[in-house]
């Protein structure tokens, strides 16, 4: 992979375009984006991996179902029943959520020392959590970016190790769950496309990195197991000084 720029533009790329349908409701203007030449796309992306392909045409059905001035309503309104309805929300895509049954527990406390580690802190005005489906994807984007900006092999390779790290603690354990609840959610329409390409991807991303580094892939029994009978967490404790 080192080199490979195409490589790195096309995984880059992918992470960027989950981001902006994950990160919120995706705008009118990037729905229409999507539609053109997405049959091209589709028939690209079946070479790559079947559920690539599968999902650019479920997003394509979905699109031309829709009327155009409609697009951004429809996605929205998609977007609400699956991630936002506080009484019936469908997919909860967090990660602290598939290795506890719990949000705000202590994977998302592990999850931020990693990356205080790697030097990468929520923005500001960010209102979800680091273990949020989309922030994650996000910090790939920008360990991607990082190795676009190595000045030689050895600064890209380390890069990889650190992307190699990130994907096999997280978002490789339970992210390509998340993304089979998203496409079989019954009110997925849009999102079958977004959840069903969003697993060929990790699928593929397995594949690139599952030789890097000596540490293994956990999986997501192994991960719940990891954290079972430890509690639901309730952030670290204070201690008020002596006075």
């Amino acid at each position: 992979m080192i080199g490979d720029r195409d490589l790195l533009t096309f995984r880059r790329d992918y992470y960027r375009l989950f981001v902006s349908l994950l990160w919120r409701e995706p705008s009118q203007d990037l729905l229409a984006a999507l539609g053109r030449g997405i049959e091209d796309r589709a028939r690209a992306a079946d070479g790559l991996h079947p559920l690539l392909g599968a999902g650019w045409r479920d997003i394509a059905a979905f699109l031309a179902a829709t009327p155009g001035p409609g697009l951004g309503e429809a996605a929205g309104d998609e977007y609400t029943r699956l991630f936002l309805n506080p009484f019936s929300r469908e997919v909860n895509p967090y990660e602290s959520f598939y290795l506890t049954g719990h949000l705000l527990d202590r994977p998302l406390a592990v999850l931020r020392t990693d990356l205080a580690e790697m030097g990468i802190a929520r923005e500001e005005g960010y209102s979800e959590p680091e273990d949020f489906l989309a922030f994650e994807l996000d910090v790939m984007r920008r360990l991607i970016d990082r190795q676009a900006d190595a000045a030689d092999p050895d600064g890209e390779s380390h890069c990889l190790n650190v992307q190699a790290a990130f994907l096999k603690r997280h978002l490789l354990v339970w992210a390509p769950r998340a993304a089979r609840d998203l496409a079989g959610a019954s009110s997925a329409v849009l999102y079958r496309g977004v959840g069903r390409m969003l697993e060929g991807f990790l699928e593929m991303e397995r594949e690139l990195f599952e030789t890097w580094g000596a540490e293994p892939i956990e999986t997501l029994e192994e991960a719940r197991q990891r954290f079972a009978g430890s509690g639901e967490w309730r952030g670290p404790l204070f201690e008020p000084p002596d006075v």
